[in-house]
């Protein structure tokens, strides 16, 4: 199967992984295994994340320039697809609002995001100094396989029913000059 990317490595950002090891870049496409496992392919979900700066992708292959933006504590949380059911965009529209509901009850600052893996994506948001036991917490609530975390000194994807953390990070190396 080929998919356009838009790249590796060239979004600004610091850039992670040197190559994809389980993919082979051909031009301007990539060409992936889809034998392997899903955990694999989670790294390549990218973030667009809005914040006070302005727009930032974040990922496990891109880490935005700012350290700023890593620093504070936040979990990426969609109500889109539960349980890896496909629906349709009214119906996730509805699930999100619902997340966006509950998000604005518990006080949380928040802003959109959309998390994207090759050519499909998903409406999230963006939740500021929550823990990553209630951002599980939400997740669970709203049927999600997993969540992205910040803990601001790694960045985590992790199952929300067993809590195990299935890619983990430490960016800190990346910021040792600032």
């Amino acid at each position: 199967m080929k998919f356009d990317v838009i790249g590796i490595g060239d979004y600004i950002g610091k850039c992670i992984y040197d190559e994809a090891e389980d993919a082979l870049m051909v031009g301007d496409e990539i060409v992936v295994d889809f034998k392997k496992k899903y955990k694999d392919y989670l790294k390549y979900t990218k973030f667009l994340i809005n914040n006070p700066w302005g727009r930032e992708w974040i990922s496990f292959q891109f880490i935005p320039n700012k350290k700023a933006i890593m620093q504070r504590p936040f979990a990426i949380i969609t109500a889109h697809n539960p349980k890896d059911l496909i629906l349709n965009d009214f119906l996730n529209f509805i699930r999100n609002t619902e997340l966006e509901g509950v998000i604005k009850t518990l006080k949380y600052e928040y802003m959109t995001s959309i998390g994207e893996l090759f050519d499909y994506n998903e409406e999230s948001f963006i939740i500021f100094d929550i823990s990553k036991q209630e951002a599980l917490r939400l997740g669970n609530m709203f049927d999600q396989d997993t969540i992205f975390y910040n803990s601001g000194r790694e960045i985590t994807i992790t199952k929300c029913e067993s809590k195990k953390d299935i890619l983990i990070y430490n960016y800190e190396k990346h910021f040792k000059d600032e």
